[in-house]
């Protein structure tokens, strides 16, 4: 049974599908935080914090829109092999 799943594309493009819109809606760049660092509130400084949580909600959007874009290439696998 446990074999099946793993071996069904199906259940790996709803899982990569879940995971990516997750991951997306989480992590996509929010106002809050600027890629840049700048706090615009504070005479333009610039924050090494703001920096680091830019760059890693910025990697983190990015994989979650790869991921649904796996998802949707491996439910066109299918599609193409019956054709």
């Amino acid at each position: 049974m446990i074999i099946k799943l793993i071996l069904n594309l199906q259940f790996w493009a709803l899982f990569c599908g879940f995971v990516g819109s997750i991951l997306i809606f989480f992590f996509g760049l929010p106002p809050k935080f600027n890629p840049d660092g700048h706090s615009f509130l504070l005479l333009q400084s610039s924050d090494k914090e703001n920096i680091k949580k830019g760059k890693i909600y910025k990697k983190l959007g990015y994989l979650g829109v790869s991921l649904l874009a796996v998802s949707f290439l491996i439910q066109i696998i299918p599609l193409l092999t019956n054709a």
